[in-house]
């Protein structure tokens, strides 16, 4: 069973930190911040630092191109670059409550949880309590994190990492039918990519249900591929038992 947790809280780690989309804004370098926004979150992250870095050349002074570009490299696990626009940040008013939440995503990321946990527990938004839930998950105090992201879905029911999150921490605890709900409500959102979906994929798989695993991934892979990545699901189950 501690395999079955190594290979879901990593998930958790890569997948369980995002911030939320901002409001609309008619100034250009708001729009920017937007588009990039969705590219990032489309794993576009090339095209993300572009548009953060048009950002910060159309308003020097807009602290979301600089958090974009801090959120963008901690993507590329480049967490000096992402330091550096956090100080950034600081120096035009960025929001300490995305600051410190970014700066906690960086230490997290960086292995040092003790550190990122003070830094999520400064303020008590959706993202930080996430972020804490992926902590704790790791910390294998599940229902603690559980509890957690119940929290941030009762705050904003339009957080879909929490749900994505909330079903892979089920699984570590063999809540097969509550995970497959959970990581079902993520799926259902219009921004859920295949990285949710796989994830779908290893809830049924692990239930038992291999076919609708198969018809989860068939969403996104046909052929010779989809049928790698049946076998690769089948033989990591067969491991865990």
């Amino acid at each position: 069973m501690k395999s079955l947790a190594r290979i879901v809280i990593f998930a958790i780690l890569m997948s369980g930190c995002s911030e939320v989309e901002r409001g609309d804004d008619a100034k250009d370098s708001a729009a920017m911040v937007r588009i990039a926004y969705k590219a990032r979150k489309a794993g576009n992250i090339e095209a993300a630092i572009s548009l953060y870095n048009k950002t910060i050349k159309t308003n020097p002074n807009d602290p979301e191109g600089y958090l974009g570009l801090a959120e963008s490299y901690i993507d590329k696990n480049l967490l000096d670059a992402a330091s550096e626009y956090v100080k950034k940040a600081e120096k035009v008013d960025g929001d300490p409550k995305k600051i410190a939440y970014i700066r906690g995503k960086i230490l997290l990321v960086s292995g040092d949880d003790a550190a990122a946990e003070k830094e999520f527990l400064k303020y008590e938004t959706a993202d930080s309590m996430n972020a804490l839930g992926a902590i704790y998950d790791n910390r294998e105090q599940h229902s603690k994190a559980q509890n957690l992201y119940k929290r941030v879905i009762a705050k904003s029911p339009d957080y879909m990492d929490a749900y994505n999150n909330m079903g892979l921490s089920l699984l570590v605890c063999k809540k097969y039918k509550e995970a497959i709900s959970y990581l079902e409500n993520a799926c259902s959102f219009p921004e859920a990519n295949v990285a949710f979906r796989s994830n779908l994929a290893f809830a049924y798989a692990l239930s038992g249900n291999i076919q609708k695993a198969r018809d989860v991934f068939a969403q996104d892979f046909d052929g010779k591929e989809l049928e790698e990545r049946v076998a690769y699901i089948e033989d990591v189950v067969a491991s865990l038992k």
